[in-house]
């Protein structure tokens, strides 16, 4: 070892002005090479007059979704990607395909879909918000989107973890996908006044739409609707095109089941995350049966956790709560109020013995939920479902 550093390439003095001189060069190279990718994203974004960016809590994926089939029905081609439960990307002849991830997901890959849209020579883009954090979403619109529209579905409670806990924290992280001088389609319950003053200030103009009483899949075509509308699509032309669309493949759904010789409903509700939204669900799917509910708890949301658990305690009757993923979930249960013979570990780790198991706890005619994350058991279970089982 030693022979080899007294060598030619250790043994050689390097100046510190030579040392500083491959510092700066380095680090040149590297600020042009940003800099070229910069002028390269913004002659992209450029290329395509319609951008539209829909941000909100709940209904994204679904309503990016249906305001890339109305506008293809009025005949712009349309490129869209949903990033919610499923990664996806809707191409402009409406077929689609997963959307390939180099690592965890992230707001910057928002450039590979506008270099997929130069490629594809549309004129249109949909795209669902990925930020969660204001100045994420900030940065998301001003560098990678820089929207002409933007849409907000709603702003109810949620990742309380990245943007803490107060009332109108979804809110003010929302506002800040407002684009300037363009347009904003926002559920009226999402409306407030900063939003205003922010638009005002970005000199965009505001479209409210009252959603109000609609069930969720109604109020994403609503909004939707009149993004179209805003783009001079009307809705008899857009309506029966959103009315084909297939749907994000996590959406609510209910399904009935035999499992064991019994029938049973199963609600498929894990891509409902916050707590307002399954409060809109339940009533609706909801019978005089004591439930039974699957909580698949993530990690990293302890407190969507909390709230799911809070909200399953307070029901009438109160359910019968399984639960998967984070074990902190169970000493969350107890706290919330449920007793032994109300709260269980589920024990079956694949899905076919998940759903037996699930089901002997269920009355003949009762209702399964899934609830509090789609993302890994979850995902396993719908599949499981939509292929095992006899319709009742």
């Amino acid at each position: 070892m030693s022979a080899l550093l007294a060598g030619p390439i250790w043994g050689a003095h390097v100046s510190h002005a030579t040392l500083f001189a491959i510092a700066a060069v380095t680090l040149l190279a590297c600020l042009l090479t940003m800099w070229l990718g910069a002028l390269r994203h913004r002659a992209r974004l450029r290329a395509v007059p319609v951008r539209i960016h829909v941000a909100g809590t709940r209904g994204k994926s679904t309503t990016t979704r249906l305001i890339a089939a109305g506008l293809r029905a009025g005949g712009r081609k349309v490129l869209a990607k949903t990033t919610g439960s499923e990664p996806r990307l809707i191409l402009p002849d409406g077929s689609e395909t997963t959307w390939a991830r180099r690592g965890p997901a992230a707001v910057r890959e928002q450039t590979r879909l506008f270099a997929k849209a130069s490629r594809l020579g549309v004129d249109t883009v949909v795209v669902e918000c990925m930020a969660i954090r204001p100045e994420f979403i900030w940065a998301s619109e001003k560098h990678l989107v820089q929207a002409t529209t933007a849409v907000i579905t709603n702003v109810r409670p949620d990742h309380f973890e990245d943007i803490g806990n107060d009332a109108n924290a979804a809110a003010n992280a929302a506002r800040w996908v407002v684009p300037a001088k363009g347009q904003l389609v926002v559920a009226a319950e999402a409306m407030t006044p900063d939003l205003q003053a922010r638009s005002d200030t970005r000199g965009t103009a505001v479209n409210v739409v009252d959603t109000a009483g609609l069930a969720p899949k109604a109020a994403d075509r609503a909004l939707a609707l009149a993004v179209c509308a805003v783009h001079g699509v009307a809705a008899e032309i857009a309506g029966p095109a959103m009315d084909a669309d297939t749907g994000d493949p996590a959406n609510f759904f209910e399904r009935q089941l035999i499992i064991g010789g019994k029938c049973v409903r199963f609600a498929n509700a894990f891509a409902c995350n916050d707590v307002s939204s399954l409060a809109l669900l339940w009533p609706q799917h909801s019978d005089a049966d004591v439930p039974v509910v699957l909580l698949n708890a993530r990690p990293d949301r302890p407190l969507r956790t909390k709230r799911f658990l809070e909200f399953l305690a307070a029901r009438n009757p109160i359910p019968v709560v399984f639960v998967v993923g984070d074990p902190l979930a169970l000493r969350l249960a107890r706290r919330a109020g449920f007793q032994s013979d109300t709260l269980r570990p589920l024990r079956a780790r694949k899905v076919d013995a998940a759903m037996t198991e699930l089901a002997a706890a269920t009355p003949s005619g009762g209702t399964i939920w899934g609830v509090g994350n789609y993302h890994g058991f979850g995902a396993r279970l719908i599949a499981a479902v939509a292929r095992q089982g006899t319709p009742c």
